[in-house]
Formats: structure tokens, C-alpha cells, sequence
């Protein structure tokens, strides 16, 4: 009988004892050059504290090879006979190397999947694979599934410190300098994998407005079940987007999660996004 474990990294915004057969390995961030492990050396409402502070020039690490080895090693000593690890986009960290690496390790039949994307999305493809292995689907079909929504995930960003977005190489330099000069407002957008801007607005107002149009015409084409809302410590401005996507969409169901600790080191306190899987 198969018996299956996830792993994931902190990236999905999954807790570390959130179900029993999902094993994250917790990346870090460095706020005023201290570091800290994500949801063991700080908590998000300390996080998000703390970045209001020391936002700029704050960094973000990802965890050593040799804790991909102990996840691993924990998860074949615990009697299970599948892995299924689904990481951050394999174009902005290593983590998904990393844990390709430690798989070949082991002799126990893994998939290593590069999520093509974060936040809410990679936890979405982790709960789906949850959801399938409880239901007794054979792995080699929740291993396609997962691989199916990597194709093309949502996940819509409004940044709020472009600053740091420029610093840490999420936007080029000069897309930043402009935009600071001229108070653009961008509007990020994931594709295969990398974040692009896809659309730069000179007023608040309006930036709201093209998220509003932008949302419309995806949730029309994709048709998900869930839509997840992500906020950087600071709610109003997600509460008035979950408000608005409730009325306009009563019959999906519209979750509220903190942005993940790695994504707000690089998009700012207030950030907001909201994403979802094709399903």
C-alpha cells in the first residue's frame, strides 16, 4: 500500500505541523542583519513588524542541502514509500535543487516539482495532492495533477516597496528608479516561472481598477474553486479586495492568508496578491 509524504518549503506559506504528511523545510530572512528561520526563529506578525522597519535591505536565505537530507531521512524512517516535493519556482530560489539533490539520496521513488510559482499557489498544489493521497488516487496520478496546475498558476502582485523590489533583483533597476521618480504603481505578474511587471499605473485609484478588470478576465478563463487573498501585515486593502471578490464571485470561496515571509522581504510591507490554481 502506498503510503505518501509532501514536501514543501516555507515559501507555500504551509505551517510546519499543519497535517502530518507534509514534512516544510523552512527558509529564512535577514531583517537589520539579524537572521531569522522562517516560523521557528520568527512568527509572521513579528515579521511583518519588524519589516516595517528594517524593509529595505532586508534579505532572504534558503536552507542548506543538509536539511533537505534530514527531511528526507525522517520521511523514509517514518515507513512512508512515495515523496512528492513541490517547491518555490526553481527561477527565483534553489530550494528546488536542493531537494532534487537530497531525493537521489534515498532509496525511496520521489518527484521533485518545481511549482513555478509561490504563496498561495504552491500551497493550493499541496493541498490538492493532500486531498488526492486521502482519497487513495495512486501516486503516479497525483504526481501529473500536480504537474498539471504548475502550467499555469495566478498569482497577481501589487507591490509596495519598490525599492527593495529593485535592490533584490525581482525588478530591474531602472524599472524601480522610474517608477519611484514618477510614483508609478506596478503591478507584477508570474510567467514560466519569473515576475514581470505587467502593467505600470500613476494613481492608486487606478492601479485598483486594472487589478479589478485584470481579475475578471482571468477568473473568467480559469474558473477556480478557490481564490486566495495574501496581505504584508496590513489588512485594509486586502479586506477591501476579498469584499469585492465575494461580491462579485459568492459562489467561489475566497481564502486569507499573511503574504509568505519571503515574498514580503522583496515586495514590502502593504504588498498585496491574490492567485490561484486551476481547480
Amino acid at each position: 500500500m502506498e503510503k505518501i509524504a509532501f514536501i514543501t518549503d516555507s515559501a507555500s506559506g504551509f505551517g510546519i505541523h499543519e497535517h502530518p504528511d507534509v514534512y516544510v523545510v523552512p527558509m529564512g530572512v535577514v531583517l537589520n542583519n539579524q537572521e531569522y528561520v522562517d516560523y521557528i526563529d520568527i512568527q509572521t506578525d513579528e515579521f511583518y513588524d519588524k519589516l516595517q522597519i528594517y524593509g529595505d535591505g532586508a534579505k532572504t536565505f534558503q536552507p542548506s542541502r543538509q536539511k533537505f537530507h534530514e527531511t528526507y531521512q525522517k520521511i523514509v524512517d517514518s515507513g512512508y514509500t512515495h515523496v512528492i516535493a513541490i517547491h518555490a519556482t526553481q527561477e527565483m530560489t534553489g530550494t528546488y535543487e536542493s531537494s532534487e539533490m537530497a531525493s537521489r539520496e534515498f532509496d525511496i521513488e520521489s518527484t521533485v516539482i518545481n511549482s513555478k510559482i509561490g504563496d498561495y499557489p504552491e500551497r493550493r498544489m499541496i493541498e490538492e495532492g493532500v486531498k488526492a493521497a486521502e482519497a487513495g488516487i495512486p501516486y503516479e496520478e497525483i504526481v501529473q495533477r500536480i504537474k498539471d496546475f504548475t502550467k499555469d498558476p495566478v498569482l497577481m502582485v501589487y507591490p509596495k516597496n519598490l525599492n527593495q523590489l529593485k535592490n533584490s533583483g525581482r525588478v530591474s533597476k531602472s524599472q524601480g528608479i522610474i517608477a519611484g521618480i514618477l510614483n508609478i504603481q506596478l503591478i507584477l505578474d508570474f510567467e514560466d516561472g519569473k515576475l514581470y511587471p505587467i502593467e505600470k499605473i500613476r494613481s492608486k485609484k487606478k492601479a485598483l481598477s486594472f487589478i479589478h478588470g485584470k481579475l475578471e478576465s482571468r477568473i473568467g478563463q480559469d474558473n477556480p474553486s478557490k481564490i486566495g487573498v495574501s496581505y504584508a501585515g496590513e489588512h485594509s486593502e486586502a479586506d477591501q479586495l476579498i469584499a469585492w471578490l465575494k461580491e462579485r464571485y459568492p459562489e467561489k470561496t475566497i481564502e486569507k492568508y499573511p503574504l509568505v515571509h519571503v515574498a514580503g522581504v522583496h515586495t514590502g510591507f502593504g504588498t498585496i496578491a491574490v492567485g490561484w490554481i486551476k481547480a
